[in-house]
Protein backbone atom coordinates (compact mmCIF):
# COMPACT_ATOMS: atom_id res chain seq x y z
CA UNK A 1 0.00 0.00 0.00
CA UNK A 2 1.44 3.26 -0.63
CA UNK A 3 0.53 6.19 1.60
CA UNK A 4 -1.42 8.00 -0.53
CA UNK A 5 -3.51 5.48 -1.27
CA UNK A 6 -4.06 4.90 2.34
CA UNK A 7 -5.18 8.44 2.56
CA UNK A 8 -7.77 8.24 -0.21
CA UNK A 9 -9.00 5.03 1.70
CA UNK A 10 -9.20 6.57 4.91
CA UNK A 11 -6.98 3.93 6.46
CA UNK A 12 -4.28 6.69 7.28
CA UNK A 13 -4.80 9.95 8.28
CA UNK A 14 -2.65 12.95 8.24
CA UNK A 15 -2.06 14.29 12.54
CA UNK A 16 -3.09 18.16 12.19
CA UNK A 17 -0.61 20.39 12.79
CA UNK A 18 -1.70 21.54 16.27
CA UNK A 19 -1.72 17.42 17.45
CA UNK A 20 1.93 17.37 16.39
CA UNK A 21 3.11 18.43 20.35
CA UNK A 22 0.64 15.37 21.56
CA UNK A 23 2.53 12.66 23.33
CA UNK A 24 2.86 9.61 21.12
CA UNK A 25 5.23 7.00 19.29
CA UNK A 26 6.59 7.30 16.04
CA UNK A 27 6.92 3.63 14.01
CA UNK A 28 10.43 3.81 11.95
CA UNK A 29 9.37 1.93 8.98
CA UNK A 30 10.91 1.11 5.47
CA UNK A 31 9.47 -0.30 1.85
CA UNK A 32 9.60 -3.62 0.67
CA UNK A 33 9.54 -3.43 -3.43
CA UNK A 34 8.26 -6.54 -5.48
CA UNK A 35 7.76 -5.53 -8.97
CA UNK A 36 5.57 -8.74 -10.15
CA UNK A 37 2.91 -8.34 -7.18
CA UNK A 38 0.05 -6.50 -6.94
CA UNK A 39 0.93 -4.21 -4.35
CA UNK A 40 4.15 -2.80 -5.54
CA UNK A 41 5.69 -1.86 -2.18
CA UNK A 42 4.42 -2.23 0.66
CA UNK A 43 5.30 -0.66 4.18
CA UNK A 44 6.89 -2.39 6.69
CA UNK A 45 6.62 -1.01 10.44
CA UNK A 46 9.30 -1.69 13.21
CA UNK A 47 7.32 -2.07 16.55
CA UNK A 48 10.08 -3.63 18.37
CA UNK A 49 12.00 -0.11 18.02
CA UNK A 50 12.30 1.54 21.76
CA UNK A 51 12.69 4.91 22.35
CA UNK A 52 15.11 5.70 25.76
CA UNK A 53 13.47 4.92 28.93
CA UNK A 54 9.98 3.49 27.15
CA UNK A 55 8.89 0.11 26.01
CA UNK A 56 7.70 -0.47 22.63
CA UNK A 57 5.25 -1.35 21.29
CA UNK A 58 5.54 -5.02 21.01
CA UNK A 59 6.83 -5.16 25.02
CA UNK A 60 3.11 -4.00 25.90
CA UNK A 61 1.56 -6.11 23.77
CA UNK A 62 -0.26 -9.27 25.50
CA UNK A 63 1.68 -12.36 24.93
CA UNK A 64 -0.25 -15.14 23.82
CA UNK A 65 0.87 -18.97 23.13
CA UNK A 66 2.51 -19.74 19.86
CA UNK A 67 -0.28 -21.65 17.34
CA UNK A 68 2.32 -22.23 14.51
CA UNK A 69 2.55 -25.81 15.75
CA UNK A 70 -1.43 -26.20 15.38
CA UNK A 71 -1.12 -25.77 11.49
CA UNK A 72 0.17 -28.97 10.48
CA UNK A 73 -2.80 -30.54 11.95
CA UNK A 74 -5.28 -27.83 10.66
CA UNK A 75 -4.02 -28.70 7.22
CA UNK A 76 -4.84 -32.17 7.30
CA UNK A 77 -8.23 -31.80 9.09
CA UNK A 78 -8.83 -29.53 5.98
CA UNK A 79 -7.37 -32.02 3.50
CA UNK A 80 -9.78 -34.35 4.98
CA UNK A 81 -13.09 -32.43 3.72
CA UNK A 82 -14.59 -32.42 0.50
CA UNK A 83 -14.61 -28.63 0.59
CA UNK A 84 -12.34 -26.01 1.34
CA UNK A 85 -13.01 -22.77 2.11
CA UNK A 86 -9.87 -20.23 1.95
CA UNK A 87 -9.90 -16.05 2.09
CA UNK A 88 -7.32 -13.43 1.30
CA UNK A 89 -6.97 -10.79 3.71
CA UNK A 90 -6.64 -7.41 1.97
CA UNK A 91 -3.80 -5.63 3.46
CA UNK A 92 -5.02 -7.36 6.99
CA UNK A 93 -3.24 -4.92 10.11
CA UNK A 94 -4.01 -1.47 8.02
CA UNK A 95 -7.86 -2.68 7.64
CA UNK A 96 -8.67 -2.83 11.46
CA UNK A 97 -9.73 -0.10 12.65
CA UNK A 98 -7.92 1.88 15.62
CA UNK A 99 -9.63 3.95 18.35
CA UNK A 100 -9.19 7.30 18.36
CA UNK A 101 -7.30 7.63 21.56
CA UNK A 102 -4.91 4.74 20.62
CA UNK A 103 -3.93 6.45 17.51
CA UNK A 104 -1.26 8.84 18.53
CA UNK A 105 0.59 5.85 19.40
CA UNK A 106 0.82 4.55 15.98
CA UNK A 107 2.02 7.58 14.28
CA UNK A 108 4.75 7.63 11.36
CA UNK A 109 6.71 10.01 9.33
CA UNK A 110 6.17 10.18 5.87
CA UNK A 111 7.94 12.62 3.30
CA UNK A 112 6.96 12.75 -0.47
CA UNK A 113 9.67 12.46 -2.49
CA UNK A 114 11.84 15.68 -2.65
CA UNK A 115 10.09 17.33 0.49
CA UNK A 116 12.51 16.09 2.89
CA UNK A 117 15.67 18.32 3.29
Amino acid sequence: MAFEEGLKEDIIEKVPLEELSKSGCYFPHRGIFKENSTTKVRPVFDASNKKKGFPSLNDCLEKEPNTLVLIPSFLVRFRDKRIGVISDIKRAFLQISIAEEDRDYLRFRWWKDGERK
